[in-house]
């Protein structure tokens, strides 16, 4: 599998269970920035692009 395949199937299984409410929005930030660090992604709210 791909960086960018597991990369989605994370984040897709992340959204749902923040939709579901099982973790806070506080606890999805945090995972999903853990996992941009992880496979490399650059964010659009990066204050450090250069």
């Amino acid at each position: 599998m791909t960086n960018e395949m597991e990369y989605a199937k994370c984040i897709a299984v992340l959204r749902k269970l923040f939709r579901m409410g099982m973790i806070s929005e506080a606890e999805y930030t945090t995972a999903r920035n853990r996992l941009m660090d992880r496979f490399l992604i650059v964010g659009e709210n990066n204050s450090k692009i250069a």
